[in-house]
């Protein structure tokens, strides 16, 4: 573990206070904006939203050091509650959900798990990625809606704005530092811990074809939802599908 303590992450809310908690964990070199349209939806439905941004991302401090699962979780921890209704995870979020849940740290009533970043092989594999987005990635909403044709361009903005603020060196040090993690053996023990649904695009880099007959097997098939037109982000390609997602794991007008 570093030796860096938690720093004050940067957190968009959404939603009254005192309505129930959904707390939404972002993807790799993300921000708070990934969820600048489902944010609102659900705090219409009555959920208090919050959206906290990692450190090296966003708002939040732009540390050297810090970027190992337990320190990332120790910022999460620092501003959010331990107990939220629910909890979304998307991309590398999934992973630190997933991870938060098998250590403890987080014990929601329900958690989604969207296209999450389950299995890294190596290093070699999220530096790649990495390089990669940050060398070819438009930095523009034409172009960036031109990758991603179900977006608006809300979305778009916001995926520039990320790649903006993003630190590189400490989104590295996350995707790749933390690597190599194979989490696809705990699903079921992530599933007896707390109702959850994987929500997966058609094609998923991160959870291709052959894993997910594994991971229908180890929690059953209605634990698991494909989207077969989304992509990666899911809730911003079909966002009503999403939001069905959710409130069929826990309806906001009930608190029971």
């Amino acid at each position: 573990m570093s030796t860096a303590g938690p720093v004050p992450l940067n957190v968009a809310t959404w939603g009254a206070a005192g309505g129930p908690v959904c707390v939404c964990l972002h993807g790799i070199t993300a921000n708070s904006s990934s969820w600048n349209r489902l944010g609102p939806r659900l705090a219409e439905l009555g959920f208090r939203v919050l959206a906290p941004e990692l450190r090296g991302h966003g708002e939040s401090p732009k540390t050297a050091d810090g970027y190992d699962t337990e320190t990332l979780l120790a910022d999460l921890a620092a501003v959010v509650p331990a107990q939220p209704d629910v909890l979304i995870g998307h991309s590398f979020g999934g992973y630190l959900a997933q991870e938060g849940v098998l250590r403890g740290v987080f014990r929601p009533r329900a958690l989604i798990l969207e296209d999450p970043v389950t299995h890294q092989p190596d290093r070699e594999v999220p530096t790649a990625m990495l390089a990669y987005d940050r060398a070819h990635l438009p930095r523009d909403i034409e172009g960036t809606l031109a990758l991603n044709p179900h977006w608006t361009r809300l979305d778009a903005a916001g995926k520039v704005l990320s790649l903006e603020q993003v630190n590189w060196d400490g989104a590295r040090m996350a995707f790749a530092g933390n690597a190599p993690w194979d989490l696809r053996g705990a699903a079921a023990r992530v599933a007896d811990a707390v109702p959850t649904r994987w929500v997966l695009p058609g094609e998923s880099r991160f959870v291709p074809a052959s894993d997910v007959a594994a991971l229908r097997a180890a929690v059953g098939a209605e634990s698991v939802v494909v989207v077969p037109h989304a992509g990666h982000s899911i809730h911003r390609d079909d966002l009503d599908r999403f939001v069905d997602v959710v409130t069929s794991l826990h309806d906001p007008r009930s608190r029971s």
